[in-house]
């Protein structure tokens, strides 16, 4: 190996390294689905607020997420 390819692995590592996959639904939206919801139902707005998908458009609509306080569940700012 040169000293070309050793230059250009260490900058395609340090690139790699800043790829993060996509974060998934937070455990507490997980955990406030109703009985029998796919977590695949999911949608979650420009405020991190989630709701169920109702209908699949674009944009994407569907029902606010409520916790057992009734509370709309959403990621923390």
């Amino acid at each position: 190996m040169d000293i070309r390819n050793i230059a250009l692995g260490t900058a395609l590592l340090g690139l790699a390294a800043c790829v993060q996959p996509p974060a998934g639904p937070s455990p507490a939206a997980i955990a406030a689905l109703p009985p029998g919801v796919d977590k695949s139902f999911l949608i979650k707005d420009a405020n991190g607020c989630y709701g169920i998908g109702i209908e699949q458009s674009e944009p994407q609509t569907g029902v606010a997420l409520l916790d057992a306080t009734g509370k709309q569940v959403c990621d923390p700012q």
